[in-house]
């Protein structure tokens, strides 16, 4: 009843600015819900009654009024939806005055009140869609009978091969704000669709303010691989989009495939898995996949079993309570990154080629590994980007 009367009341401000008389606004049960006289609102309108049981125009003149209550004169028209009637619009004052603008105006609310819930049932659709997303991928053994019950609303196949595509659009409040003020979440996810060309049985959503994520099906196994290799291409077409509309803040990260619906979850957290990797790891791209040997390279540390890192740890104990461990360390992985190269490590970290060999020894020394080996640099490499993974997350 209060949201009725809302648009009741917006219904009136809207026409009232534009028409010379007083109108009003009943419900189905006769009661006055909007109206240029506000005390009249929430009182029963006689009328209205008429009007609702003969579902005609009903004109009101002085004389039919003057032994009711609460009526004035002017014509009483019924307002239809769906082809049924759902109130009674009244134009109040002299019935040969107001008779010209009675089918004009009943058209006029008859739109506004049919695109109020027009915008409401899809809303509410909207809000259910997101529901369901976020059910098949929080819940951790979603339920086969809801997700079919889902499906069969959306008109989705469940047994579909699929997997998570996770965009970050970043700034949390500035989003929000955007949001309310532009009204750009339709408009995202599709641009999101359009940019990793999804069908109609794709599934995108918000999961929450910052974040949208994509159920993008499959026709088989191949097919994912294909996807994969365009995922780079679509995703940086995505942020360039992005970015026109002000947003530059974007992370896209992709999960493997699953075989169905219900399954699409795992997809859905290796997505934010390496996603969380890449940020920590500040891979320039902000895109990345397990395609991607920059994404895989920079998840590798943490995927060491924790006794081999305590093994490797004790080890190397003497290199990492050094007072020089983080001068140390950035130069021996920018050695790494420069494919062992002295020259090109010395340029890129911009000292001199003997300064980067003394500090290649002393970390031999401090280690007794052998720089020049690619086992043993191996080990060295992995032990320190573990160990600056977990000072970036603490």
């Amino acid at each position: 009843m209060e949201d009725l009367v809302q648009f009741a009341q917006k219904v009136i401000s809207s026409i009232s600015q534009i028409l010379p008389f007083p109108i009003s606004l009943s419900d189905k049960d006769g009661v006055i819900i909007g109206s240029t006289i506000p005390e009249r609102i929430g009182t029963v309108h006689p009328p209205s009654k008429e009007v609702l049981k003969k579902n005609t125009y009903v004109v009101f003149d002085e004389n039919k009024i003057k032994n009711m209550e609460n009526v004035l004169p002017g014509i009483a028209v019924p307002l239809t939806f769906d082809n049924k009637t759902i109130g009674v619009l009244g134009i109040i004052g002299p019935p040969n005055e107001v008779k010209p603008y009675a089918q004009l105006i009943k058209k006029s609310v008859e739109l506004m009140w049919q695109e109020t819930i027009y915008k409401q049932s899809e809303n509410l659709r909207m809000q259910t869609y997101e529901t369901f997303v976020q059910y098949i991928l929080f819940e951790e053994t979603p339920d086969p009978v809801k997700i079919k019950e889902f499906c069969h609303t959306f008109q989705i196949q469940d047994y579909k091969k699929r997997f998570c595509i996770l965009i970050d659009i970043g700034n949390t409040g500035l989003i929000e704000e955007r949001m309310r003020r532009e009204n750009i979440k339709r408009q995202l996810l599709e641009h999101t669709c359009k940019a990793f060309e999804c069908d109609t049985d794709a599934l995108c959503a918000f999961l929450y303010t910052e974040k949208i994520v994509l159920l993008k099906p499959l026709s088989n196994e191949k097919d994912f691989l294909h996807e994969l290799k365009q995922f780079e291409i679509q995703a940086k077409k995505l942020i360039n989009t992005f970015e026109t509309l002000n947003i530059s803040d974007i992370r896209i990260s992709a999960g493997n495939w699953r075989s169905r619906l219900g399954e699409v979850n795992h997809s859905y957290r290796e997505a934010e898995k390496i996603l969380s990797f890449g940020k920590i790891s500040k891979i320039k791209s902000g895109i990345y996949s397990y395609y991607n040997w920059e994404s895989l390279l920079s998840m590798l540390p943490h995927y060491l079993h924790d006794q081999f890192q305590d093994d490797v740890s004790i080890r190397l104990k003497p290199l990492m309570e050094n007072t020089s461990f983080p001068e140390l360390a950035r130069t021996f992985v920018e050695y790494c990154h420069s494919n062992m190269n002295i020259s090109k490590a010395a340029k890129k970290l911009f000292i001199h080629r003997n300064t980067l060999i003394y500090r290649l020894q002393k970390i031999e020394a401090l280690t007794s590994l052998d720089t020049k080996s690619f086992g043993d640099s191996v080990i060295l490499y992995l032990a320190i980007r573990s160990v600056q993974s977990k000072q970036k997350r603490s």
